[in-house]
């Protein structure tokens, strides 16, 4: 490997070795109690190489939110056509997989010393992607919209909750509840009902 290619592997590895060390501090306390000091001396990194790379924490963190928003964002550019399938898409057990392989940093993000800003803004990108494949763009009603976000909202508990309680079911078998259920709520979201209909069911015995 030449100079350039040994440098861009330091590199890479000192990143690695300051994003691992705040998942670690993240599993034990807020980001805004994390200090650079504690966080270089877990990573056996010296504090000028972190500010080389980062302003502050709080950069550290932006950029490794913004690598998870992306993949998240791109894979659902895979899985939303696949919704007419009866079988999970490889994707959705590529992603139960990829989450059940970086346990400590998806729960740290996702977990109770996480960004919630962060957690919102993933709820609102899934929402805004899943409302095309839920309704036709431009005709979604009250009901769609409502159902739409149960779905994602429903879907990101659900995960968190597997986190949680120590991934107990594997990434195949959340891969098929989920998807399961996404699928019936699109259902529920595009079956159309006539003016009234919803308040008769409502009153059937």
């Amino acid at each position: 490997m030449n100079a350039k290619g040994d440098a861009n592997r330091s590199v890479r590895m000192t990143k690695r070795r300051l994003c691992d060390a705040l998942i670690t501090l993240l599993a034990q306390k807020p980001v805004r109690e994390i200090t650079v000091r504690e966080l270089t001396a877990l990573a056996k990194v010296s504090r000028g190489t972190f500010y080389f790379h980062y302003t502050d924490i709080y950069d550290l963190l932006a950029q490794i939110e913004r690598e998870q928003f992306e993949g998240l964002d791109a894979l659902m550019g895979v899985l939303l056509p696949s919704l007419d399938s009866d079988v999970p898409p490889e994707a959705l057990r590529t992603l139960f997989a990829y989450l059940n392989e970086n346990e400590a940093l998806c729960s740290a993000l996702m977990g109770p010393n996480g960004d919630p800003v962060f957690v919102r803004r993933i709820r609102e990108m899934l929402e805004r992607r899943c409302i095309g494949h839920f309704a036709e763009p431009g005709c979604e009603t009250p009901r769609q919209l409502y159902l739409t976000s149960f779905a994602v909202n429903g879907c990101v508990g659900s995960i968190e909750t597997w986190l949680l309680n120590g991934r107990k079911e594997s990434p195949d078998r959340m891969a098929a509840l989920l998807w399961d259920a996404v699928r019936a709520i699109r259902t529920a979201a595009t079956t159309v009902r006539l003016p009234g209909q919803v308040a008769q069911d409502m009153t059937k015995p």
